[in-house]
């Protein structure tokens, strides 16, 4: 039977998200998707050439219902394992600390570069947050010695000069207590495979790796991402996150929705519902949540759908394991037939597992 899917063949995988490219699918060439690699969100969308991505800050976790079954075994119960109950978290003011390569901070009467000096803040100073600045670029803080010997009940400091700490939607400002050190490393394993006859390559493994590189603004880390295929099955391809080290939340959260792009979901996930067992032996506790479900628009009458799991770490929030099921829907006329989002039976699927990291999980040990 000829069908409309021909024209898919030989696509690449691993095209960022965040380099969302116009998709023209023409007749007889690679379609040219994007991959919000789960690749760190990776969430990879692998595309392949298939037819047609002080008390610590972080508290025990909160222990919930199971997992969702579709890991095939990977995710043990964590009803065999021994799970801290939540501790009482007592209420933490926001503040901010200054956060200077050795110079000190201006502090200002009010909000703007245009506003007196009243006094300065030197690298390390933490001062107690009470108000912000609409457009998100001052703190107001409390309280302030000023110049002179003059006292302020309050004043304000830029942000970009400044780390978050506290409640809200910052956290403690102890160093000892941010989610990613300074040289966060992590690493995935990836088995894809194609579920078409017409594929020209029928499986294949990858490792994306990550590590924080340069460009990093406080308190965000810049985590660049590379995924190798093994036998050159695809082009190695890389992409950049901002991430959060002290909330673990990727800088945007455009993504949130997605979970192909599920790479940073933040200190606190969920409640944890199910343990996954490293390479290295460690039981790590996780929130793992779906199925889920995205559609992406591809033209040509094309639609892609994925269906799938995730879990992640409920310290840390980092992406742990994720799989998916890849189904291309045809609507639209060819050769005098008339489809409505038709299944030809073209699919493919990809799991991704966290194999090695240097962030501080949540082990758990078995009863």
């Amino acid at each position: 039977m000829i069908t409309p899917i021909m024209h898919l063949l030989n696509q690449h995988p691993f095209q960022p998200l965040r380099q969302v490219v116009s998709l023209q699918p023409k007749s007889a060439l690679p379609t040219k998707l994007l991959l919000p690699l789960l690749l760190w969100g990776i969430a990879f969308i692998a595309t392949g050439c298939i037819v047609s991505p002080t008390q610590s800050a972080v508290q025990p976790a909160a222990v919930g219902t199971s997992t969702p079954d579709s890991f095939n075994g990977a995710v043990a119960d964590i009803a065999d394992y021994a799970v801290p109950t939540p501790a009482p978290t007592a209420e933490v003011k926001a503040s901010v600390v200054v956060n200077t390569d050795g110079a000190r901070a201006n502090i200002r009467s009010a909000p703007g570069t245009n506003a007196p000096i009243i006094g300065k803040g030197n690298p390390g100073d933490a001062f107690e947050v009470v108000g912000k600045s609409e457009d998100g670029a001052w703190w107001q803080i409390c309280c302030v010695s000023g110049a002179s010997s003059q006292v302020t009940n309050t004043a304000w400091i830029a942000a970009s000069v400044v780390r978050t700490g506290g409640a809200g939607d910052v956290v403690n400002v102890n160093v000892n207590d941010r989610i990613l050190p300074n040289n966060f490393n992590a690493q995935w394993q990836v088995d894809w495979t194609c579920g078409s006859d017409r594929c020209q390559v029928k499986e294949c493994t990858a490792v994306v790796d990550a590590k924080v590189g340069s460009g990093a603004t406080q308190p965000f880390l810049t985590v660049e991402n590379k995924v190798t295929w093994s036998d050159t099955c695809f082009a190695t391809d890389s992409w950049v996150f901002e991430v959060d080290q002290f909330t673990g939340k990727e800088r945007t959260g455009e993504y949130a929705d997605n979970f192909l792009y599920s790479y940073w979901r933040g200190q606190q996930p969920g409640a944890a519902n199910g343990v996954y067992p490293l390479d290295d032996g460690k039981a790590v506790a996780v929130f793992c949540s779906g199925p889920h479900t995205v559609e992406l628009e591809e033209g040509d009458g094309w639609t892609t759908v994925y269906e799938g799991n995730t879990c992640h770490d409920v310290r840390s929030g980092l992406l742990v394991l994720l799989s998916y099921n890849k189904r291309w829907l045809f609507t639209g006329e060819f050769e005098g037939e008339t489809y409505d989002h038709a299944y030809f039976g073209d699919s493919e699927s990809l799991e991704q597992r966290l194999a090695a990291t240097n962030i501080e999980l949540f082990e758990v040990q078995k009863k």
